[in-house]
């Protein structure tokens, strides 16, 4: 049942967007626009202000040739052929289906969904029916498929790092400050469960063996005053990042060791330049270590209470486990709406929390376009950035649940209820309104 009606009956229709200065995209029309007239040295391509350097690299590549203060089309092949309807860019997976004797293209994916949809072993589903990748030719972008009836899927698990590259605008008078700009993301996807349809279990994991990925792309990120984090952290809203005590490092390296540089949980080894994380199986926070007043974190940083884990099951193991912040409520709750105001798959946006930013030195969440170069997504979340504030406390105060649930600030986990409210707390802070009285 529809929550708001209104949304649904009286917005306008529609505010779908797209970026069309996106080199990817603005590439594949000027292919197509050269190759039904010259381009003239003097002319535009809309509003795209490198047109002329993008001529001249076409040329250099041998699509164009230019003479006569003109720049023609010369290649044999049609461009409108190479513009796909369902991927985003001309780097893509070609899917073949190897079950019925002689193989069959069956469809394409970007090249950058490949690594979670793609992965030898994932299940993937086309037009109803149901396949198991049998083999992925990376570096000759080829997918086999074939037929296969299982009860369970497939979900694949990718740790991604940012660095913001240049910031195009920012505004840091709020409580909550923001800021738009361009990011280096780097994605590795690592592992894989499968999982059991309907009742949702564990059936077990599977190892990735692909490279990273890397691409520059636009990207939205909010942090919060220093004096309100101070507080927020004093109260609990918030969580510090921890301490984990003064011998963290030998221990750490002594898990890693004695896991012989693998996952415990999918086997998958470490790689060149990004280890594994070492993950506490009783919580730290519950040991009670306070800095200078006792050691208990010895009895936390214990060999017994820590496992290795990759990056991706890492990150499933702390959703998993839940948390007392009111951080990862909250990007949540902003995950869940910001598609609604952009009229965009979910899967268009990145989102990450991080309790200690590199660059803002403090809690901050992140959203990026995941397609190169953007789309313009982040910008106008930049845009909305306090109506989607308001819009997320909304969703929090109004959600019918009791203890967090997908529609609001994720499925409970271990102190659940609490993150709802604590999440509610933070909303209301930054917005600087009062509480809902039920």
């Amino acid at each position: 049942m529809a929550v708001h009606p209104r949304y649904i009956f009286e917005r306008s229709p529609e505010m779908g967007l797209i970026n069309p200065d996106n080199l990817a995209i603005v590439a594949r029309h000027v292919r197509c626009a050269a190759f039904e007239l010259p381009f003239a040295s003097a002319d535009a391509f809309g509003d795209y202000q490198e047109l002329p350097a993008l001529l001249e690299a076409m040329s250099e590549e041998g699509d164009l040739h230019h003479s006569q203060d003109a720049y023609r089309w010369v290649a044999d092949t049609y461009p409108a052929e190479k513009v796909s309807l369902r991927a985003g860019s001309d780097d893509t997976i070609v899917i073949q289906d190897t079950g019925q004797g002689r193989p069959v293209v069956i469809g394409e994916v970007d090249r950058a969904a490949a690594p979670v949809m793609l992965h030898e072993g994932a299940v993937y589903i086309h037009e109803g029916r149901t396949f198991l990748v049998s083999r992925l030719d990376w570096e000759n972008a080829l997918a086999e498929v074939q037929p296969a009836e299982v009860d369970y899927y497939t979900d694949a698990g990718e740790a991604v790092d940012l660095e913001i590259q240049e910031v195009f605008d920012a505004d840091e008078h709020a409580a909550a400050r923001r800021a738009h700009g361009r990011i280096l993301v780097t994605a590795q996807a690592a592992s894989f469960r499968k999982i059991k349809r309907y009742t949702h279990e564990t059936l077990g994991y599977g190892t990735i063996d692909l490279p990273p990925r890397e691409f520059e792309t636009t990207a939205y990120w909010l942090w919060f005053d220093p004096d309100l984090v101070r507080r927020m952290e004093e109260e609990g809203v918030l969580l510090p990042p921890n301490d984990y005590g003064p011998d963290w490092a030998a221990a750490r390296q002594a898990a890693i060791a004695r896991d012989g540089h693998r996952c415990r949980q999918c086997n998958a080894p470490e790689r060149e330049g990004r280890g594994h994380e070492v993950h506490h199986l009783r919580p730290f926070r519950e040991f009670g270590y306070v800095p200078g007043e006792n050691r208990y974190d010895r009895l936390a940083n214990a060999l017994e209470n820590l496992i290795t884990l990759c990056a991706a099951c890492h990150q499933r193991a702390e959703a998993a486990r839940g948390t007392r912040s009111a951080l990862g409520g909250l990007a949540y709750a902003l995950g869940n709406i910001a598609p609604l105001y952009l009229m965009c798959d979910p899967r268009d946006l990145g989102v990450e929390a991080e309790t200690r930013s590199k660059t803002t030195r403090g809690p901050t969440i992140t959203f990026y376009d995941r397609v190169a170069e953007g789309l313009g997504l982040s910008e106008r979340l930049y845009e909305l950035h306090d109506e989607l504030l308001a819009g997320a406390l909304e969703l929090v105060e109004s959600c019918g649940c009791c203890e967090g649930c997908p529609a609001c600030v994720g499925p409970s986990g271990v102190g659940g209820g609490e993150v709802k409210l604590l999440t509610a707390r933070l909303l209301r802070e930054v917005i600087g309104s009062a509480p809902t009285v039920s």
